[in-house]
Order: structure tokens, then sequence, then C-alpha cells
């Protein structure tokens, strides 16, 4: 039996980045559509152990291209999700690439299926011109956008990744986009985080950050919360849980900035516009 936290907007804790997957994920062939209803429920069970009431979840896929079919079966995916359980906070995954058809999806996932932001991985980054119909349909939504970020280091990741964004995109971003939220992933996820947040020192206010990823650096999240202020740092685990609720419980915050990282930034930043929300 898992905890009935309510609303979001009365939750404790609320993990702003995190994912459910396809059965079929690993397995070397296309996405079936189908939840994994195991992983969706463990990851509760792990919540209420955890004092997490609500998940952000999302189901990026890592390819360089993926096809509209292919990202309309990973979203169905997390709208299963959500139909399982109310804890279940969608993102809606886009490639940007096909402007039209990520623009219907927005439809379909957002206003008319209620998921409260969108994500986007590595196949532009986030500064490229093909965002932008995707960054205005958002902006006019005032759903935030959840960009998987990091400043790699080796010469094997960036091949890997050669379009990840790093903070300076993002600040470039924050100038074309301006009416957007951009919301900066995993500030714990590997890579030069402290260069990442020496760039963001002048960053402009549509920018935040989450406090995801396995790195669990002591200082982190006060370092990130020094540079871009308490009200634009938001919890979240990216999977880490128990690294994502340590690091934030070890910070040098007061009980009232330790409450807005957990939740009251997320509870802000969530609540869209009022004329869309079904």
């Amino acid at each position: 039996m898992h905890s009935n936290p309510g609303s979001w907007q009365d939750a404790r804790r609320i993990d702003v980045h995190n994912h459910v997957w396809d059965v079929d994920r690993g397995g070397g062939g296309p996405w079936r559509g189908k939840l994994d209803i195991g992983h969706a429920e463990r990851l509760l069970h792990r919540g209420d152990r955890l004092g997490i009431d609500f998940f952000c979840v999302s189901a990026p896929l890592t390819g360089d291209a993926p096809t509209p079919d292919e990202v309309c079966r990973a979203n169905d995916v997390v709208l299963q999700a959500m139909a399982l359980s109310d804890r279940f906070v969608g993102f809606c995954y886009l490639n940007p690439g096909y402007a039209r058809e990520a623009l219907l999806e927005i439809e379909r996932c957002v206003v008319g299926g209620g998921m409260r932001g969108v994500k986007l991985y590595h196949q532009y980054l986030v500064c490229d011109p093909a965002q932008r119909p995707v960054m205005d349909r958002a902006a006019e939504l005032g759903v935030p956008v959840l960009m998987h970020a990091g400043k790699v280091t080796d010469t094997a990741n960036r091949a890997r990744q050669p379009r990840l964004s790093n903070a300076a995109h993002f600040l470039a971003a924050a100038q074309m986009y301006p009416g957007a939220t951009l919301i900066q992933a995993h500030i714990g996820g590997g890579g030069d985080w402290e260069w990442n947040l020496r760039v963001l020192e002048e960053a402009p206010p549509n920018v935040v950050i989450d406090t995801s990823g396995s790195v669990i650096d002591r200082g982190i999240v006060d370092r990130t919360v020094a540079t871009m202020g308490v009200e634009r740092v938001l919890f979240a685990t990216d999977g880490s849980l128990e690294e994502g609720v340590g690091k934030v419980l070890e910070a040098n915050l007061t009980p009232t900035e330790q409450a807005m990282v957990f939740a009251g930034n997320a509870r802000r930043i969530l609540a869209g516009k009022e004329d869309w929300i079904p």
C-alpha cells in the first residue's frame, strides 16, 4: 500500500526529474508503448520510504533521431504511469527535429493529457533554433522545459553526446526564449559541475537547475543555492533517490530554504496557466 499525499500543492517532497520505462527498454528493439508496472511500483515504494510524495516522470529516448511514432510510444508509457498513480506527474518527451509532430504531441500530452512539463534530450542543443516551436509553445502554456545537460570532460563521453547542452548553451537559450522556464538537469549528474555553476552566475531568472544525479560531493547543493538563489533550485534524483534526499538534508539550509528546494519551488513552477489545465 502506497501513501496518498493528496494534492501535489501540499507535497513535502517533489522529485522533478525521474523516469518510467517501457517493458522492452534495453531489449534492443522498438518500445511497445507499454509501461513497466513493476519498475513504477518500486519507484513509488521507495518514495514512500524517503518521503517523496510526487515524481515528475518522462521516458526520453537516447538515439540520434527518434521518429514521431517512437516519441508517441514513449509518452504513452508516461500517460499509463499517470493513470496508475496520481503521484506521477508527466513530462512530455519531444524530438524538436519534427516540429509539426512535436507541437501535436504537446497538444496530446500536455493540453489533452494533463502533463505539466516538456522533456528534451540531446538530439539538439538547448539553444538550437530547431527548439523554437517547442519553446514558444511551452512558454504559452507556462510549462517548464527540462533539458538533459552536463559539462563532460572526457573524450569518450563527448563522442557519445556531441550535442550535450552545458551551462553556456543555457545562457544562450535563456536569451533566445525569455518566456520559457528552462530547467537544467542534474547538477550532480557527473562532469565539471563547478564550471557549470561559475558560468551560471549571471543566468537570468528563467534558468533554474535541479539537484539530481549520483554525485554527492560535499557542498554541491550549498554551492548551487549560493549561485542560483534558493528560489531557482529544485529537488530531483534522476533515479538516485537516497543520494538525492541525503545531499539536500546535508546542505546548510534553513528550514524554510529546505522546504523551498524540496517542494515549494516545484509547486510554483508546475502551476502552469490555469486556462489549459484539464
